[in-house]
């Protein structure tokens, strides 16, 4: 049985949704990571914020293998 470290499966983050400006929410699956806004209910692109990067964004991507971004 395998006990390594487990990344988060998502974190509050400051930056806020181009959309409706409610608080992105960084969220990972088994296969990537992407940015969450729960007031839109709508998945937002990582590429599209990266500019906007706060430091939660920047742990939880820290965290996750590469293969996921």
């Amino acid at each position: 049985m395998w006990h390594g470290f487990s990344p988060p499966r998502e974190a509050d983050t400051s930056i806020r949704c181009k959309a409706c400006g409610g608080n992105l929410q960084a969220r990972r699956t088994c296969h990537e990571a992407h940015l969450y806004c729960p007031a839109c209910r709508e998945r937002r692109e990582l590429s599209d914020y990266l500019a906007h990067m706060d430091e939660a964004l920047e742990r939880f991507l820290e965290a996750l293998n590469c293969d996921r971004i």
